[in-house]
């Protein structure tokens, strides 16, 4: 994380403690976890289901509302990856506390700060987020070492499982490695990954973060549990994951994926992609026109398009990143339950 902070800063300190959005929707995350699942043996499949079934909420939620054609082992392990969004509160919440408990928000993300480049000065010399806030790096290291002890509980390692698969999936959407700031009255205090950034796509109004988060599909409703919904956004998830089973990554990914094995590296290609692309007019000449979007507030019409070239730049990006995130999970898991 120290890496991280040289491209800052070190004197007032303004935390920021966001409510963020999901990365990916369960769609994207879904996917993410069926492009692992592939990629593991019998054996490493067994172990995780094995662990999975003493998840306080295995029936519940990650074995609950299962089609006849698909398997348990297989939807179980899939459905681990959006457990982590699931345990979020949701206002009028009746799943009650044995649900909520679980959630830790800060763990999904981590707030790189993003200067606009005209307002470098202005930044010069100061900490724009606390180092030692729990991030999205802490969080896998302290995940995979609960997965890893063996003297474990193992609902403690079902429940580190989750985590794992969810965030490997986060920190490949660029959008949660970066927090964008200006000498604005908006956004001195940082977008919060994107939420606070208001654009339009499409004729769409959406937050840039939750633009990224459904460049593969759109989950109508994440909190609808109910089976119907759950079975559609599993298959929806299902043909994302075929669809990229074939895509052939560019000679620079394949020597990322080589090469790049840490989180913290991983974390930082998603905020040069922020930095070079997320936030990035087309044309490279300045950054993405946004507007703010209050707290719980509708986004306005103002808000500007950002264009044919950037969404077809922004799909093939958030494809690339998927079909790496499910590499790097499988690889990642068969570390983490081997003998």
């Amino acid at each position: 994380m120290s890496r991280f902070l040289a491209i800052g800063l070190v004197c007032a300190v303004f935390v920021l403690v966001p409510p963020r959005a999901h990365a990916w929707n369960s769609i994207g995350h879904m996917a993410v976890a069926k492009l692992a699942y592939d990629r593991l043996s019998d054996g490493e499949k067994t172990t995780l289901f094995t662990l999975l079934q003493s998840h306080p909420h295995y029936k519940q939620y990650l074995a609950a509302n299962r089609p006849d054609d698909v398997g348990e082992v297989e939807w179980a392990i899939v459905r681990t990856s959006v457990w982590p969004d699931w345990v979020r509160p949701r206002g009028k919440d009746d799943r009650g506390p044995g649900v909520v408990k679980y959630h830790r928000g800060e763990d999904h993300y981590i707030n790189v700060p993003l200067i606009d480049p005209k307002d470098q000065d202005v930044f010069a010399g100061k900490t724009l987020i606390d180092p030692d806030l729990p991030n999205i790096i802490s969080a896998l290291k302290q995940r995979c070492n609960e997965l890893r002890t063996k003297t474990a509980d193992p609902a403690d390692k079902a429940v580190a499982i989750c985590w794992i698969f969810h965030l490997i999936g986060d920190i490949h959407q660029p959008l949660h490695n970066v927090a964008y700031f200006s000498d604005t009255k908006e956004y001195r205090r940082g977008d919060q990954g994107g939420n606070l950034f208001g654009v339009r796509a499409g004729g769409r109004k959406t937050k840039l973060h939750m633009y990224w988060d459904d460049l593969l599909g759109i989950d109508s409703d994440y909190a609808d549990d109910s089976g119907p919904h759950q079975v559609e956004i599993y298959l929806e998830a299902m043909k994302v994951a075929a669809n990229l089973r074939t895509l052939q990554l560019a000679d620079a990914d394949k020597m990322k994926l080589n090469q790049n094995t840490t989180f913290d590296s991983w974390s930082q290609e998603g905020f040069e992609l922020a930095k070079r692309v997320a936030y990035q007019k087309t044309d490279g000449r300045g950054i993405l026109e946004g507007v703010l979007v209050p707290f719980k507030g509708p986004i306005p019409d103002s808000a500007p398009d950002v264009g044919d070239q950037y969404n077809k730049t922004a799909r093939a990006i958030a494809e690339t990143r998927v079909v790496m995130a499910g590499q790097r999970l499988a690889d990642r898991i068969k570390l983490l339950v081997s003998k």
